[in-house]
Protein backbone atom coordinates (compact mmCIF):
# COMPACT_ATOMS: atom_id res chain seq x y z
CA UNK A 1 0.00 0.00 0.00
CA UNK A 2 1.25 3.47 -0.96
CA UNK A 3 1.50 5.52 1.93
CA UNK A 4 -0.03 8.80 0.70
CA UNK A 5 -3.24 6.19 0.15
CA UNK A 6 -2.57 4.69 4.11
CA UNK A 7 -2.57 8.59 5.58
CA UNK A 8 -5.46 9.84 3.20
CA UNK A 9 -7.50 6.14 4.33
CA UNK A 10 -6.44 7.48 7.87
CA UNK A 11 -7.06 11.37 7.45
CA UNK A 12 -10.29 10.20 5.77
CA UNK A 13 -13.45 12.83 6.05
CA UNK A 14 -16.72 11.56 5.20
CA UNK A 15 -17.81 14.98 4.35
CA UNK A 16 -14.91 15.40 1.32
CA UNK A 17 -16.95 12.06 0.12
CA UNK A 18 -20.48 13.55 0.11
CA UNK A 19 -19.29 17.19 -1.38
CA UNK A 20 -17.42 14.94 -4.21
CA UNK A 21 -20.38 12.49 -4.40
CA UNK A 22 -22.60 15.87 -4.63
CA UNK A 23 -20.37 17.24 -7.17
CA UNK A 24 -20.88 14.94 -9.45
CA UNK A 25 -24.78 14.49 -9.16
CA UNK A 26 -24.59 11.17 -7.79
CA UNK A 27 -27.10 9.62 -5.08
CA UNK A 28 -25.65 7.66 -2.74
CA UNK A 29 -27.69 4.34 -3.84
CA UNK A 30 -25.47 4.98 -7.51
CA UNK A 31 -22.36 5.27 -5.64
CA UNK A 32 -23.42 2.25 -3.62
CA UNK A 33 -24.15 -0.02 -6.69
CA UNK A 34 -20.81 0.99 -8.97
CA UNK A 35 -19.05 -0.09 -5.61
CA UNK A 36 -20.85 -3.03 -4.83
CA UNK A 37 -21.36 -1.34 -1.36
CA UNK A 38 -24.60 -0.90 0.20
CA UNK A 39 -26.22 2.91 0.60
CA UNK A 40 -26.10 2.76 4.44
CA UNK A 41 -22.04 1.95 4.03
CA UNK A 42 -22.22 5.08 2.19
CA UNK A 43 -24.20 6.84 4.72
CA UNK A 44 -21.75 5.75 7.19
CA UNK A 45 -18.76 6.54 5.27
CA UNK A 46 -20.27 10.08 4.87
CA UNK A 47 -21.30 10.72 8.17
CA UNK A 48 -18.11 9.63 9.85
CA UNK A 49 -18.85 6.82 11.36
CA UNK A 50 -16.51 4.33 9.56
CA UNK A 51 -13.31 4.45 7.46
CA UNK A 52 -13.28 2.90 3.91
CA UNK A 53 -10.22 0.18 3.36
CA UNK A 54 -7.64 1.43 1.19
CA UNK A 55 -8.65 -0.24 -1.77
CA UNK A 56 -12.82 0.85 -1.24
CA UNK A 57 -11.10 4.76 -1.17
CA UNK A 58 -9.09 4.27 -4.44
CA UNK A 59 -12.25 2.74 -5.85
CA UNK A 60 -14.38 5.98 -4.67
CA UNK A 61 -11.69 8.27 -6.06
CA UNK A 62 -11.33 6.80 -9.22
CA UNK A 63 -15.17 6.24 -9.61
CA UNK A 64 -15.88 10.01 -8.34
CA UNK A 65 -12.71 11.66 -10.32
CA UNK A 66 -11.56 13.45 -7.29
CA UNK A 67 -7.92 12.30 -6.02
CA UNK A 68 -7.60 10.68 -2.75
CA UNK A 69 -6.15 13.52 -0.91
CA UNK A 70 -9.24 15.80 -1.56
CA UNK A 71 -11.14 13.08 1.20
CA UNK A 72 -8.36 14.31 3.86
CA UNK A 73 -9.19 16.40 7.11
CA UNK A 74 -7.03 18.91 7.96
CA UNK A 75 -7.74 21.88 5.83
CA UNK A 76 -10.66 24.66 5.83
CA UNK A 77 -14.00 23.47 4.97
CA UNK A 78 -16.99 25.47 4.18
CA UNK A 79 -20.39 23.78 5.30
CA UNK A 80 -23.71 25.98 3.87
CA UNK A 81 -27.08 25.58 5.78
CA UNK A 82 -29.63 24.67 3.37
CA UNK A 83 -31.86 26.55 5.77
CA UNK A 84 -30.54 29.89 5.02
CA UNK A 85 -30.70 29.31 1.31
CA UNK A 86 -33.20 30.91 -0.74
CA UNK A 87 -34.35 29.36 -3.39
CA UNK A 88 -37.12 30.33 -5.31
CA UNK A 89 -38.72 27.36 -7.17
CA UNK A 90 -38.34 24.76 -4.38
CA UNK A 91 -41.42 22.54 -5.71
CA UNK A 92 -40.07 22.29 -9.35
CA UNK A 93 -36.48 21.40 -8.40
CA UNK A 94 -35.15 18.18 -7.42
CA UNK A 95 -33.19 18.20 -3.79
CA UNK A 96 -30.27 16.57 -6.20
CA UNK A 97 -30.10 19.75 -7.72
CA UNK A 98 -30.31 21.80 -5.33
CA UNK A 99 -27.86 19.93 -3.26
CA UNK A 100 -25.41 19.81 -6.11
CA UNK A 101 -25.56 23.48 -6.36
CA UNK A 102 -24.88 24.46 -2.66
CA UNK A 103 -22.15 21.89 -2.77
CA UNK A 104 -20.50 23.72 -6.14
CA UNK A 105 -21.03 26.81 -3.72
CA UNK A 106 -18.92 24.93 -1.06
CA UNK A 107 -16.30 24.42 -2.99
CA UNK A 108 -16.14 27.96 -4.68
CA UNK A 109 -15.82 29.70 -1.38
CA UNK A 110 -13.33 27.38 0.00
CA UNK A 111 -11.37 28.48 -3.20
CA UNK A 112 -12.27 31.99 -1.97
CA UNK A 113 -10.82 31.83 0.81
CA UNK A 114 -7.16 30.42 -0.73
CA UNK A 115 -7.76 33.73 -3.44
CA UNK A 116 -8.21 35.48 -0.03
CA UNK A 117 -4.89 34.74 1.07
CA UNK A 118 -2.94 36.61 -1.19
CA UNK A 119 -5.18 39.02 -3.06
CA UNK A 120 -7.57 41.86 -1.38
CA UNK A 121 -11.46 41.57 -2.37
CA UNK A 122 -13.91 43.95 -2.08
CA UNK A 123 -15.08 44.07 1.79
CA UNK A 124 -18.48 43.04 2.49
CA UNK A 125 -21.00 45.70 2.71
CA UNK A 126 -24.85 44.83 2.68
CA UNK A 127 -26.91 46.72 5.26
CA UNK A 128 -29.23 44.49 7.45
CA UNK A 129 -32.64 46.10 7.81
CA UNK A 130 -34.32 42.42 9.05
CA UNK A 131 -37.82 42.43 8.03
CA UNK A 132 -40.72 39.81 8.84
CA UNK A 133 -41.99 39.13 5.83
CA UNK A 134 -45.81 39.16 6.83
CA UNK A 135 -45.12 42.76 7.44
CA UNK A 136 -45.72 43.11 3.53
CA UNK A 137 -44.68 45.64 0.73
CA UNK A 138 -44.05 49.13 2.08
CA UNK A 139 -41.78 47.09 4.80
CA UNK A 140 -39.63 46.25 1.36
CA UNK A 141 -40.01 49.70 -0.34
CA UNK A 142 -38.69 51.12 3.27
CA UNK A 143 -35.55 48.26 2.99
CA UNK A 144 -34.85 49.19 -0.54
CA UNK A 145 -34.57 53.01 -0.02
CA UNK A 146 -32.26 52.17 2.88
CA UNK A 147 -30.35 50.41 1.28
CA UNK A 148 -29.85 53.31 -1.51
CA UNK A 149 -29.49 55.71 1.08
CA UNK A 150 -26.36 53.69 2.95
CA UNK A 151 -24.83 53.04 -0.76
CA UNK A 152 -25.55 57.09 -1.39
CA UNK A 153 -26.64 55.86 -4.84
CA UNK A 154 -28.51 58.52 -6.96
CA UNK A 155 -32.53 58.31 -7.39
CA UNK A 156 -31.69 57.33 -11.49
CA UNK A 157 -31.09 54.38 -12.86
CA UNK A 158 -28.16 51.81 -11.54
CA UNK A 159 -25.46 51.08 -14.73
CA UNK A 160 -24.28 47.88 -13.82
CA UNK A 161 -25.90 45.98 -11.00
CA UNK A 162 -23.74 43.11 -10.64
CA UNK A 163 -21.05 45.21 -10.22
CA UNK A 164 -22.60 47.17 -7.84
CA UNK A 165 -22.75 44.29 -5.94
CA UNK A 166 -19.55 42.70 -6.50
CA UNK A 167 -18.32 46.37 -5.04
CA UNK A 168 -20.14 45.56 -2.00
CA UNK A 169 -18.50 42.34 -1.31
CA UNK A 170 -21.08 39.76 -2.94
CA UNK A 171 -19.90 36.85 -5.19
CA UNK A 172 -21.82 36.37 -8.14
CA UNK A 173 -22.37 32.72 -9.91
CA UNK A 174 -23.95 31.68 -13.27
CA UNK A 175 -23.54 27.58 -12.97
CA UNK A 176 -23.03 25.97 -16.83
CA UNK A 177 -24.00 22.95 -16.07
CA UNK A 178 -27.44 21.72 -16.75
CA UNK A 179 -29.46 23.40 -14.21
CA UNK A 180 -33.04 24.48 -15.63
CA UNK A 181 -35.10 24.35 -12.53
CA UNK A 182 -33.02 25.74 -10.72
CA UNK A 183 -33.97 29.78 -10.27
CA UNK A 184 -32.29 32.62 -8.71
CA UNK A 185 -30.68 31.79 -5.19
CA UNK A 186 -28.84 33.35 -2.24
CA UNK A 187 -27.15 32.54 0.98
CA UNK A 188 -23.69 33.30 2.92
CA UNK A 189 -20.78 31.04 3.07
CA UNK A 190 -18.18 31.78 4.75
CA UNK A 191 -19.09 35.46 6.09
CA UNK A 192 -19.53 36.37 1.82
CA UNK A 193 -23.33 36.55 0.52
CA UNK A 194 -23.52 34.84 -2.96
CA UNK A 195 -25.91 35.07 -5.54
CA UNK A 196 -26.65 32.09 -7.90
CA UNK A 197 -28.21 33.80 -11.27
CA UNK A 198 -29.79 30.97 -13.73
CA UNK A 199 -27.49 30.95 -16.63
CA UNK A 200 -30.23 30.54 -18.87
CA UNK A 201 -31.98 33.48 -18.41
CA UNK A 202 -29.81 35.38 -21.62
CA UNK A 203 -31.50 38.41 -21.14
CA UNK A 204 -30.05 41.60 -18.96
CA UNK A 205 -33.30 43.16 -17.66
CA UNK A 206 -34.48 39.67 -16.05
CA UNK A 207 -30.93 39.20 -14.74
CA UNK A 208 -30.72 42.74 -13.14
CA UNK A 209 -34.19 42.44 -11.35
CA UNK A 210 -33.32 38.33 -10.52
CA UNK A 211 -30.00 40.10 -8.99
CA UNK A 212 -31.76 42.66 -6.59
CA UNK A 213 -34.34 40.05 -5.87
CA UNK A 214 -31.65 38.01 -4.24
CA UNK A 215 -30.27 41.34 -2.68
CA UNK A 216 -33.40 42.11 -1.08
CA UNK A 217 -32.84 38.36 0.72
CA UNK A 218 -29.70 38.62 1.95
CA UNK A 219 -30.66 42.51 3.54
CA UNK A 220 -34.43 41.61 4.89
CA UNK A 221 -34.63 37.93 5.45
CA UNK A 222 -32.09 36.77 7.59
CA UNK A 223 -34.22 33.56 9.30
CA UNK A 224 -37.04 33.76 7.06
CA UNK A 225 -38.42 30.63 5.88
CA UNK A 226 -36.41 29.62 2.39
CA UNK A 227 -39.06 29.86 -0.10
CA UNK A 228 -41.70 31.28 1.31
CA UNK A 229 -44.21 32.60 -0.72
CA UNK A 230 -44.14 36.46 1.40
CA UNK A 231 -40.67 36.56 1.55
CA UNK A 232 -40.30 36.19 -2.15
CA UNK A 233 -43.51 38.37 -2.77
CA UNK A 234 -41.65 40.73 -0.37
CA UNK A 235 -38.14 40.01 -2.13
CA UNK A 236 -40.05 40.91 -5.75
CA UNK A 237 -41.36 43.49 -4.32
CA UNK A 238 -37.71 45.19 -2.66
CA UNK A 239 -36.05 44.55 -6.09
CA UNK A 240 -39.07 46.66 -8.18
CA UNK A 241 -37.95 49.35 -5.63
CA UNK A 242 -34.32 49.15 -5.94
CA UNK A 243 -34.09 49.07 -9.48
CA UNK A 244 -36.59 51.61 -9.80
CA UNK A 245 -37.18 54.35 -6.86
CA UNK A 246 -40.54 55.32 -6.46
CA UNK A 247 -40.57 59.24 -6.35
CA UNK A 248 -37.95 59.24 -9.39
CA UNK A 249 -40.02 56.73 -11.69
CA UNK A 250 -43.57 58.02 -10.69
CA UNK A 251 -43.63 60.82 -12.54
CA UNK A 252 -41.75 59.37 -15.97
CA UNK A 253 -44.90 56.88 -16.03
CA UNK A 254 -47.60 57.69 -18.75
CA UNK A 255 -50.58 58.84 -18.28
CA UNK A 256 -51.92 56.28 -20.28
CA UNK A 257 -51.11 52.84 -21.68
CA UNK A 258 -48.33 53.30 -24.00
CA UNK A 259 -46.38 51.24 -25.36
CA UNK A 260 -43.69 53.34 -27.05
CA UNK A 261 -43.76 55.41 -23.50
CA UNK A 262 -43.20 51.82 -21.70
CA UNK A 263 -40.26 50.89 -24.25
CA UNK A 264 -38.30 54.35 -23.82
CA UNK A 265 -38.69 53.89 -19.84
CA UNK A 266 -37.52 49.65 -20.65
CA UNK A 267 -33.98 51.61 -22.18
CA UNK A 268 -33.56 54.50 -19.57
CA UNK A 269 -34.08 52.12 -16.54
CA UNK A 270 -32.83 48.98 -18.06
CA UNK A 271 -35.38 46.83 -16.72
CA UNK A 272 -37.84 44.25 -18.31
CA UNK A 273 -41.29 45.79 -19.75
CA UNK A 274 -42.64 43.22 -17.17
CA UNK A 275 -41.03 44.97 -14.09
CA UNK A 276 -42.08 48.29 -15.45
CA UNK A 277 -45.75 46.74 -15.55
CA UNK A 278 -45.13 45.31 -11.94
CA UNK A 279 -43.93 48.99 -10.63
CA UNK A 280 -46.87 51.22 -12.15
CA UNK A 281 -49.69 48.69 -10.28
CA UNK A 282 -47.26 48.66 -7.25
CA UNK A 283 -47.54 52.69 -7.15
CA UNK A 284 -50.81 52.69 -8.48
CA UNK A 285 -49.96 53.89 -11.72
CA UNK A 286 -51.95 51.69 -13.42
CA UNK A 287 -55.53 49.96 -11.97
CA UNK A 288 -55.76 46.77 -11.33
CA UNK A 289 -57.98 46.75 -14.37
CA UNK A 290 -55.61 48.75 -16.40
CA UNK A 291 -52.64 46.03 -15.62
CA UNK A 292 -54.45 43.29 -16.39
CA UNK A 293 -55.45 44.40 -19.70
CA UNK A 294 -51.48 45.34 -19.88
CA UNK A 295 -50.59 41.72 -19.45
CA UNK A 296 -53.03 40.50 -22.29
CA UNK A 297 -51.95 42.51 -24.76
CA UNK A 298 -47.84 41.98 -24.14
CA UNK A 299 -48.37 38.14 -24.22
CA UNK A 300 -50.50 38.26 -27.15
CA UNK A 301 -48.13 40.64 -29.06
CA UNK A 302 -44.48 39.92 -28.19
CA UNK A 303 -45.53 36.38 -25.64
CA UNK A 304 -44.30 36.20 -22.38
CA UNK A 305 -40.43 35.71 -22.67
CA UNK A 306 -39.45 37.64 -25.66
CA UNK A 307 -39.96 41.35 -25.47
CA UNK A 308 -39.15 43.94 -27.98
CA UNK A 309 -36.57 46.41 -27.10
CA UNK A 310 -33.25 43.84 -26.18
CA UNK A 311 -30.74 45.21 -23.42
CA UNK A 312 -28.26 42.96 -24.67
CA UNK A 313 -26.58 39.81 -22.90
CA UNK A 314 -26.76 39.47 -19.03
CA UNK A 315 -24.20 41.29 -16.92
CA UNK A 316 -21.16 39.47 -16.05
CA UNK A 317 -19.54 39.59 -12.39
CA UNK A 318 -15.74 40.04 -12.82
CA UNK A 319 -14.02 40.68 -9.62
CA UNK A 320 -12.81 36.93 -9.63
CA UNK A 321 -11.52 36.78 -13.01
CA UNK A 322 -9.34 39.63 -11.99
CA UNK A 323 -8.17 38.16 -8.74
CA UNK A 324 -7.45 35.27 -10.72
CA UNK A 325 -4.96 37.63 -12.99
CA UNK A 326 -3.36 39.23 -10.23
CA UNK A 327 -2.40 35.81 -9.30
CA UNK A 328 -1.35 34.62 -11.91
CA UNK A 329 0.85 37.70 -13.25
CA UNK A 330 1.91 39.20 -9.72
CA UNK A 331 2.30 36.01 -8.29
CA UNK A 332 2.80 33.19 -10.38
CA UNK A 333 0.18 31.18 -8.92
CA UNK A 334 -2.17 29.97 -11.77
CA UNK A 335 -5.20 27.66 -12.03
CA UNK A 336 -2.90 24.41 -11.53
CA UNK A 337 -1.42 25.49 -8.41
CA UNK A 338 -4.91 26.48 -6.80
CA UNK A 339 -6.20 22.93 -7.69
CA UNK A 340 -3.14 21.35 -6.07
CA UNK A 341 -3.67 23.81 -3.09
CA UNK A 342 -7.19 23.10 -2.58
CA UNK A 343 -6.91 19.19 -3.89
CA UNK A 344 -9.16 19.71 -6.73
CA UNK A 345 -8.78 17.32 -9.82
CA UNK A 346 -8.19 20.51 -12.88
CA UNK A 347 -11.17 19.98 -14.81
CA UNK A 348 -13.09 20.29 -11.60
CA UNK A 349 -11.33 23.81 -10.21
CA UNK A 350 -12.04 24.89 -14.47
CA UNK A 351 -15.63 24.14 -13.44
CA UNK A 352 -15.94 25.95 -10.85
CA UNK A 353 -14.19 28.70 -12.15
CA UNK A 354 -16.73 29.10 -15.47
CA UNK A 355 -19.38 29.98 -12.80
CA UNK A 356 -17.97 33.00 -11.55
CA UNK A 357 -15.23 34.09 -15.01
CA UNK A 358 -17.06 35.37 -18.30
CA UNK A 359 -16.81 33.96 -21.83
CA UNK A 360 -14.24 36.68 -22.38
CA UNK A 361 -12.05 36.13 -19.68
CA UNK A 362 -9.25 36.84 -22.21
CA UNK A 363 -10.12 40.88 -22.20
CA UNK A 364 -8.38 42.96 -19.92
CA UNK A 365 -10.30 43.15 -17.10
CA UNK A 366 -11.32 47.12 -15.57
CA UNK A 367 -11.18 47.28 -11.62
CA UNK A 368 -14.20 47.41 -9.58
CA UNK A 369 -15.42 50.81 -8.01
Amino acid sequence: MRPSARLATALFDGDRLRQARLFCGRRKVEVARALGLTPAVVSQYEQGRTRPSAATLAALSLHLGFPPEFFERGRPAVRIDHGQTHFRRLRSTSKLDRDRLVVRLELLTELLGRIELQVRLPAVSIPSVVVDPDEGDQAAETAAAEVRRVWELSDGPLDHVVRLLEAKGVVLVRPRFGTGDVDAFSTWAGGRPLIVLASDKEDAARSRFDAAHELGHLVMHHDAEPGRQAAERQAQRFAAAFLMPAEAIRGEFPPRMSWPAYLELKQRWRVSLQALLYRARGLDVLSADAYQRAQVQLSARWGRVQEPGELGPPEQPMVLQRALELLASRLGIDAANLAGQERLPPETLASLLADVVSDDASKPAIPVG
